[in-house]
């Protein structure tokens, strides 16, 4: 027959099995919660990178570039800005951009929910412009473009964000006399 005390033991080691089990359950889930938020984040950077590259390669020599900017769906529109910013302040600068910078432009990111921010170096002229106006022209497509302004500091006031999830494309305008690069950002409708 069975001994008393095996009998005994059966129950608790029922219990403590439960128990373990119950925190395997939850450690899993919480480290697939953390490596889905950590993918999320990866994918926004790697999409910010993008972003930045583009603008970057057409305000140098490019002439046109088109790209996509998208939001993964661990961030939400409402709560989410990406915008280019310009800063005046050397040590800002110099932790963003390295070396010793008085003048920076950066592309940010930044979420309220979930929180995070994300901040890129623009490696470009403080004279790039991204008018709204001459000499950019959206007769030039023959699909429905719409022009737009990324530039922050022609926001004033304004909560929302400039740059909105979408497809892009950035044309450089300029001539020989203005130096100055021009990009003509339009979003296709």
């Amino acid at each position: 027959m069975f001994s008393q005390k095996g009998q005994e033991s059966a129950p608790f080691e029922l219990l403590i099995a439960v128990i373990v089990m119950t925190f395997v359950i939850v450690v899993g889930f919480n480290a697939l919660n953390i490596l889905n938020k950590k993918t999320c984040e990866g994918n926004l950077n790697q999409n910010l990178e993008q972003i930045k590259s583009a603008i970057e390669s057409v305000a140098k020599n490019k002439s046109k570039i088109n790209i996509g900017y998208d939001l993964p769906s661990c961030f939400n529109e409402s709560d989410a800005k990406l915008r280019i910013i310009e800063r005046n302040d050397i040590s800002y600068c110099s932790a963003i951009c390295g070396g010793s910078l008085a003048q920076c432009t950066i592309l940010q990111f930044s979420s309220t929910r979930p929180s995070y921010t994300e901040t890129k170096c623009l490696r470009i002229s403080s004279a790039t412009s991204f008018p709204i106006g001459l000499p950019c022209d959206t007769s030039i497509f023959t699909e429905e473009y719409e022009l737009v302004n990324w530039k922050r500091g022609d926001w004033e006031g304004e909560e929302g964000s400039p740059i909105t999830p979408g497809a892009y494309t950035l044309m450089r305008q300029g001539n020989l006399v203005n130096s100055s690069p021009k990009i003509c950002v339009y979003k296709r409708s």
